[in-house]
């Protein structure tokens, strides 16, 4: 085996590339290009993967949350009404939809703290933060709860809806604050699945477990109006 005759100090070492840091903007713009180019592929007669691509709101979802999480913690530990006031929800809605798992899904917070003193505001604000818009999400706006197949109403929508539309007359100003797309779905009376029900009924009894549920009429119909 020959000697190694070259002298380490003639030749050159290798330069390192340098990495480059790539701002978020930058990256957001980035991402936004394969969602747009994924829609493309899709758009050309690929009818099977519509499918995947309308599940990527729901992965949206979860890295959002995973987001939430971090700018929660040290050494961020930004408030919940800072995030909210980012993400253009209220503070409760916020906190429902991306903090812990355990309250996902659960009665909102707002309810259970007035009970029978909720004010028709405070309903009109709930119904508006939990809505499912137009088309529906695949889980609430308001609490992260997945939507089972047939049903567009989380526990809490579900609660709110008949007290809002038979009080909805007590504040008219509050009221109009609701979307015309929200104010179209609270007057709805169409009939909801045996799920939907049952996801109500439930809901209401952890809304008043102490009161009988004839308190309400929690079959959606208005009174006379």
């Amino acid at each position: 085996m020959s000697k190694n005759t070259v002298k380490p100090a003639l030749t050159p070492k290798p330069r390192k590339r340098s990495k480059r840091e790539v701002e978020n903007p930058e990256f957001d713009a980035f991402v936004r290009r394969i969602l747009r180019a994924y829609a493309r592929r899709v758009a050309v007669g690929d009818v099977e993967a519509l499918q995947s691509l309308s599940q990527l709101s729901s992965e949206v979802d979860a890295v959002t949350r995973l987001a939430v999480a971090g700018l929660r913690k040290a050494p961020y530990s930004y408030s919940w009404s800072e995030i909210a006031d980012r993400l253009g929800v209220s503070k409760q809605a916020a906190q429902m939809r991306y903090g812990d798992r355990t309250d996902r899904g659960a009665l909102d917070r707002r309810l259970l703290q007035t009970g029978l003193g909720v004010s028709v505001a405070t309903l009109v604000q709930v119904f508006a933060d939990h809505h499912p818009g137009s088309p529906a999400a695949s889980v609430c706006p308001g609490c992260g709860y997945r939507y089972p197949d047939g049903v567009c109403d989380c526990p809490t929508t579900a609660t709110v809806r008949p007290l809002l539309r038979r009080r909805r007359h007590e504040d008219d100003d509050a009221v109009a604050r609701l979307s015309p797309v929200q104010f179209a779905d609270l007057l709805t009376t169409k009939s909801r699945s045996p799920r939907a029900t049952a996801v109500r009924q439930a809901a209401f009894t952890a809304l008043i477990p102490d009161r009988p549920a004839s308190l309400f009429d929690l079959s959606g119909k208005d009174s006379a109006s």
